[in-house]
C-alpha cells in the first residue's frame, strides 16, 4: 500500500520553526525577538535558541536597541542583507532580465537586454549567462547563495527542461537547471513565469492578512497562471499547473504550437493583441507592441475596440481561474496590464460579475498587479530566497571555511 501521509520529525519542525521565524522577520524588517515569539507562538526560549543559530550563522544581526510599547528596552534584530546576495533570471521570447537581490527581496541592480528574432534558445542562453556573469562582477563583497531563474512555461520539473517556447526552437534540447548549477556553483530553483510572479505578490502584498489562495494571471507574450495557497505554490504532478493560457476558449479555433485548438493566449496575448491591430490596419502600417500600446493610450477608436476584446477574451480566463480554484485575490499582471490598467479592470470585472456565482463574485478581489517593475525578475529571486529560508542550515550551518567557500562563491570570480 503507497504511503500517503507522513509524520514531523524533530528536524522538520525545527526548519519550519526557522522558516516561520525568517518571513516574520523578513515582514517586520527589524523587530525585537519578543515580537518574534508574540507573532509566531513560539515560547520565547525556543525562538531565541533559534535567533542565536541565525546569529552565528550570519544570517541575522544585531542592529542596537529599540524601545518597545510599554517602554522598555530590547535588542533589535533584522535579517543580514549586507555580505550575501542571491541572482535572479528571467528570460522570456523577446526580452531577458538579470538581478542581484538581498535576502528581503529587494533589488540591488536589474539588467534587461532583447532577444533578437530569430535566436536560438543556445544563443539566447549563452547571452543571460554572460549577463549575468558581468553583473555579478559589480558586487564581489556579496557572498552569492542561490540562483532563481523564472522561464515561459510549461518547464518540466522531472527533466529539468523547458517543454515548449512559442515561437523558439531548441530549449526542449537544454538541461536548463543542470547548466547554470554548473556554470554558478550554487543551487538553482527554476520556475514558470506566472509561479514566480504570483510569489512576488504574495511577498510584496502590503495586505495584514495574507490570502490563503492567490492566483497570479501573466498576460504577456503567453498566458498563464501562478496559484500559491498558503504562501506555497501549487505545481502539479510535472509542474505545469496553471498553464491556463493553453486552455480551449473556441474548439473550432486555430491550432496553437502546444497542439491544442483555440487555446486562450491565442485570443489575449501581447502577440495576439499585435497581430489583431495589424490586420485591421495593414495596409496601411505593420506596428510592433510598443507602437499598437500607444494607439490605445491615444484612444485610437480601431485599436481600442481590439483592447476591449482582448479584455472581453482575458475575463473568460479569470472565470475560469476563479471556478477551478476560488480564489480569495485573482491579480492580473505582466506586460498587458500596464497599458491602460483601470479600463482593464473595469472591463474585466463588469464581465466576471455577470458570469459567476454571485456568492463567489462577492468574496471574490481582482487586482491589478502591485509592482511596477519587471515582477518576475523579482520572483525569480524570490523563489531562490524562499528555498534557503525552507532549509536555512544547507546554505549557512557549516563549520568548514573552505567547504562554505567553495559552496557559495561563484567561482569564475575568486
Amino acid at each position: 500500500m503507497k504511503e500517503t501521509m507522513r509524520g514531523y520529525n524533530q528536524g522538520n519542525i525545527q526548519n519550519m520553526n526557522r522558516t516561520l521565524l525568517l518571513n516574520l522577520l523578513r515582514r517586520e524588517k527589524v523587530c525585537a525577538r519578543t515580537t518574534l515569539a508574540e507573532r509566531s507562538g513560539l515560547k520565547q526560549a525556543t525562538v531565541t535558541h533559534i535567533v542565536n543559530d541565525f546569529i552565528a550563522w550570519g544570517l541575522v544581526r544585531e542592529i542596537g536597541f529599540m524601545t518597545g510599547s510599554k517602554g522598555r528596552r530590547s535588542i533589535a534584530i533584522s535579517i543580514n542583507n549586507d555580505d550575501v546576495a542571491v541572482a535572479g533570471i528571467r528570460i522570456a521570447r523577446k526580452n531577458y532580465s538579470v538581478g542581484l537581490f538581498n535576502l528581503c527581496g529587494e533589488a540591488l541592480m536589474i539588467k534587461r537586454g532583447r532577444i533578437s528574432t530569430g535566436q536560438s534558445a543556445r544563443e539566447i542562453l549563452d547571452i543571460v549567462i554572460e549577463q549575468m556573469d558581468k553583473l555579478i562582477q559589480n558586487f564581489p563583497d556579496k557572498k552569492l547563495l542561490a540562483l532563481g531563474v523564472s522561464i515561459p512555461g510549461p518547464y518540466n520539473f522531472r527533466k529539468g527542461r523547458i517543454s515548449l517556447v512559442t515561437g523558439v526552437k531548441g530549449w526542449s534540447e537544454i538541461a536548463l537547471k543542470e547548466e547554470l548549477n554548473v556554470h554558478f556553483h550554487i543551487p538553482v530553483a527554476v520556475e514558470e513565469h506566472a509561479n514566480a510572479a504570483a510569489m512576488a505578490q504574495y511577498w510584496y502584498s502590503k495586505d495584514k492578512n495574507e490570502p490563503d489562495v492567490l492566483v497570479y494571471i501573466a498576460v504577456g507574450q503567453g498566458v498563464g497562471a501562478g496559484i500559491v495557497s498558503d504562501g506555497v505554490l501549487l505545481k502539479g504532478d510535472t509542474g505545469s499547473a496553471g498553464e491556463i493560457g493553453h486552455t480551449t476558449i473556441d474548439i473550432h479555433g486555430p491550432r496553437c504550437s502546444c497542439g491544442n485548438y483555440g487555446c486562450l493566449e491565442m485570443y489575449c496575448s501581447t502577440i495576439a493583441l499585435t497581430k489583431r491591430v495589424n490586420e485591421v490596419y495593414q495596409p496601411e502600417k505593420e506596428f510592433d507592441f510598443q507602437e499598437v500600446v500607444l494607439l490605445i493610450k491615444k484612444k485610437e477608436p480601431r485599436a481600442m475596440d481590439i483592447f476591449y476584446e482582448i479584455c472581453d477574451y482575458l475575463s473568460v480566463g479569470v472565470v475560469n481561474v476563479i471556478n477551478s480554484f476560488n480564489p480569495q485575490v485573482v491579480i492580473i499582471g505582466d506586460e498587458i496590464c500596464h497599458i491602460e490598467p483601470e479600463l482593464m479592470l473595469e472591463r474585466i470585472k463588469a464581465n466576471v460579475k455577470e458570469r459567476v456565482v454571485p456568492q463567489i463574485w462577492e468574496t471574490t478581489k481582482i487586482k491589478m498587479s502591485v509592482i511596477e517593475q519587471d515582477s518576475m525578475v523579482h520572483g525569480a529571486a524570490i523563489v531562490a530566497i524562499d528555498e534557503i529560508f525552507d532549509n536555512p542550515s544547507d546554505y549557512f550551518e557549516t563549520g568548514d571555511a573552505e567547504e562554505m567557500k567553495n559552496r557559495f562563491y561563484n567561482q569564475h570570480f575568486i
